[in-house]
């Protein structure tokens, strides 16, 4: 059972639409900016009817790889996003898979990468934090990890980020979509940022079972794969 119809539903749909006894949870807050109690109360209120049906064995829900660092600022959305992910791990039947900046086809603005895509393209000054972090990962990856997992339970932990093997500093991922893009965006480096780090541990060795390739050149596939027409190797 698939419940959402975004970016992370799409990607799950072909292997788990027809199980009727796991619920993937892929709809509610989306945008890490939200600060509506409203939304956040329809998440919780989805959460709990996925929760009362007995026929369903596992639920799983996907949570923040920012939820997981204690340098990032709390957020509402953080605050929500924790306790959403609690209450889904109290739960025996519940599963938590961590999501970073997550890319794939679309035009939501509110994504990093097409943000930094629209203001290079336009030339519209931005500001780049030279001490900042961030972990890109493509949601094709997400779906071929998550569900690897899915089928051997036993073998990964109820929560785990779906994450590359390290996160790359915000300079660093400007001029890579700077060298995808083959333009020079217009933009200040500011001495601000923390660090983002996430214990990959668990997602590496799920990367080595089913042939995701995360680590070195990956950044460079994944932007060249959904920002130019042929690609960057």
């Amino acid at each position: 059972m698939i419940i959402g119809r975004g970016l992370v539903a799409t990607a799950f749909t072909p292997e788990w639409q027809y199980d009727p006894f796991t619920a993937i949870v892929a709809a509610g807050v989306s945008h890490s900016g939200e600060t509506d109690p409203a939304a956040f109360a329809r998440e919780e209120a989805l959460l709990d009817e996925v929760m009362a049906m007995p026929s369903i064995r596992h639920i799983v829900y996907f949570g923040s790889c920012a939820v997981g660092n204690p340098a990032e600022r709390q957020t509402p959305y953080l605050h929500h996003k924790a306790r959403m992910e609690g209450r889904i791990l109290a739960d025996p039947r519940g599963r938590v898979f961590r999501l970073p900046q997550v890319v794939g086809e679309g035009g939501n603005p509110h994504t990093l990468t097409n943000f930094l895509r629209a203001r290079i393209e336009s030339g519209e000054l931005f500001d780049v934090w030279a001490r900042a972090e961030r972990n890109l990962i493509d949601i094709r990856d997400v779906a071929t990890l998550g569900t690897y997992v899915l089928r051997h339970p036993d073998d990964y932990p109820r929560m785990m980020p779906l994450a590359d093997v390290r996160s790359t500093n915000m300079l660093e991922i400007v001029r890579a979509m700077e060298a995808v893009l083959q333009r020079q965006g217009n933009y200040r480096i500011l001495d601000q940022g923390v660090s983002f780090p996430i214990d990959t541990r668990d997602c590496e060795r799920a990367a080595a079972a089913c042939g995701v390739p995360l680590g070195e050149g990956y950044l460079l596939r994944l932007l060249g794969h959904y920002y130019v027409a042929t690609g960057v190797v």
